[in-house]
């Protein structure tokens, strides 16, 4: 009985020394968790500030985007717009010829011939006018070299402005916005100049030469 005793007493002795030891184990845990880094310094404005730059990029970069398939947009449209422009071009001069044969057959009122080309000249124009084509005839009206392409210069009739068109060569033509070829036209150039009266011009009669008299001898 003795023994058991003593032995449940040394039992109860050993049970603070492991409870101290179970302490000191978890302590350095605690000091740990209590150790462990705060989270970064900076605050709520710095952070604001970094969302409003990355917010000002992604704007850019949005705009940025927006423009090119703004400007690609732009291309593709004109491209289709001017697609026909090399066909159109040749036609002009097809159309330049219809005018030559009517201008060289002058004909009567019914002539099968004549009235067959107006026909077949008149459909081309139709067909030009669908795809934007235009004439540009500058007949009295003021020298443009935007638009018309001066061949020659005559002096202006009476009433007529200088610089004005007296006569188109060759009409014009123009695609939408766009220049397919300038008009040849002649331009008045400054009236003529009339003859000023001599005593205008600097020719006034000059008065006869008057001859001295001859010197007699005896005043020598």
């Amino acid at each position: 009985m003795k023994s058991k005793r003593e032995a449940m007493t040394h039992e109860r002795d050993d049970a603070p020394d492991d409870a101290r030891a179970r302490d000191e184990a978890t302590a350095p845990a605690a000091g740990e968790a209590a150790e462990a880094p705060a989270p970064a310094a900076g605050g709520p404005d710095e952070e604001i500030a970094r969302l409003r730059a990355r917010e000002e990029d992604l704007l850019r970069a949005v705009a940025e985007l927006s423009n090119v398939l703004r400007r690609r947009k732009a291309e593709t449209e004109n491209s289709l717009r001017y697609a026909q422009e090399p066909l159109i071009r040749e036609l002009l001069a097809v159309l330049d010829d219809f005018d030559r044969a009517l201008a060289s057959t002058p004909g009567e009122p019914g002539d099968p011939v004549r009235a067959g080309i107006e026909l077949v000249r008149d459909r081309l124009i139709q067909i030009l006018s669908k795809e934007g084509v235009a004439p540009i005839d500058p007949s009295g009206q003021p020298f443009d070299p935007n638009l018309h392409d001066a061949i020659g210069q005559r002096v202006a009739p009476a009433g007529i402005a200088p610089g004005t068109v007296l006569d188109v060569a060759q009409l014009g033509y123009k695609m939408h916005d766009r220049i397919l070829r300038h008009a040849k036209v002649v331009v008045a150039g400054p009236p003529a100049m009339t003859p000023a009266p001599p005593s205008m011009a600097g020719n006034a009669p000059r008065p006869p030469d008057t001859i001295p008299p001859p010197i007699d001898e005896r005043d020598r």
